[in-house]
């Protein structure tokens, strides 16, 4: 285990763990921007491995063996996946990292939005299923303590060591006083946990209500987490739709294209249940003007 300041900064220090210049990195996509750019950062070539609406956004085991070579060293998934908020089955990620462990690679999987799910629920890390399997994740995304800046790595030894020589150069020592707050958050999961959890549950149907009432939307019916993952009809661009549902509808939503996904919206309900009825009222009107222009 390696203890980083975030999962951002754990995924950072994998990928200059693991890959050189002229390396492949296998990188989901819709995905998180940020797997890209590291890429770029250490020079490596990020191959885009899809995962798409009509199959659950679940990877394509068929697609996922034509991208593999001797080039690839690392391959990346989310888990929930970011921004479907699918979740990978356990049986399928043993199979990536066995596929992967063929050419030598290593398969990284973010577990960051894993705790929104019920416990037993498939909430299984993702670590034990093969030798070069390594997780990151942090207090943040679920737990709302993005202000400590607490995450984790845990993986193979020899994986761990280098990520230790990185941190001693780049972040060599956490801040005491939030590892000491962070301490006190992971004894008390068990409490915290629940209330993540019924975010989930006490606003799901009032969003679920409103994207039935529009014939426009399709959507993915997320198994937990604070956001659905959404598809305008005939809206092949959402970059401006976001503009004017902040600007004129006051309501923040991300658009598709930051997660390379023109047409998508990825709309958030961390809210009091008022307010999240409010909001999609506004984001109906917002959409609805958008069209008619």
């Amino acid at each position: 285990m390696v203890l980083t300041a975030g999962s951002s900064e754990a995924n950072f220090l994998v990928y200059a763990a693991l890959l050189c210049p002229g390396d492949k990195v296998i990188v989901e996509t819709p995905g998180y921007p940020q797997f890209f750019s590291l890429a770029s950062l250490v020079g490596a070539e990020a191959i885009r491995l899809p995962r798409r609406f009509e199959n659950g956004f679940q990877p394509d085991m068929d697609e996922f063996r034509k991208l593999l070579d001797e080039h690839v060293r690392l391959v990346v998934l989310t888990n929930l996946h970011n921004p479907s908020m699918a979740r990978l089955s356990p049986e399928i990620v043993k199979e990536m990292a066995e596929e992967a462990a063929k050419v030598g690679a290593t398969l990284l999987v973010d577990e960051v939005y894993i705790d929104h799910l019920r416990p037993g629920d498939g909430d299984e890390s993702a670590f034990k299923q093969a030798d070069n399997v390594v997780v990151t994740s942090s207090l943040t995304k679920v737990y709302g303590l993005s202000g400590l800046r607490f995450g984790w790595a845990i993986g193979p030894k020899k994986l761990a060591s280098k990520m230790l020589d990185l941190i001693d150069v780049v972040d060599p020592e956490l801040s005491t006083v939030a590892q000491n707050m962070a301490h006190r958050a992971l004894e008390n999961l068990a409490r915290l946990r629940p209330v993540a959890r019924r975010l989930h549950e006490r606003n799901w149907p009032t969003v679920k209500e409103w994207l039935e009432t529009r014939d426009d939307i399709e959507y993915y019916h997320p198994p937990g987490g604070i956001t659905v993952w959404l598809r305008v009809k005939g809206v092949e661009e959402t970059g401006n739709l976001a503009t004017v549902a902040r600007q004129d509808y006051g309501v923040l939503v991300v658009p598709g294209e930051y997660f390379q996904s023109p047409g998508w919206l990825r709309v958030g309900y961390k809210i009091e249940p008022t307010s999240v009825r409010e909001g999609l009222n506004r984001l109906g009107k917002a959409i609805d003007d958008f069209k008619s222009h």
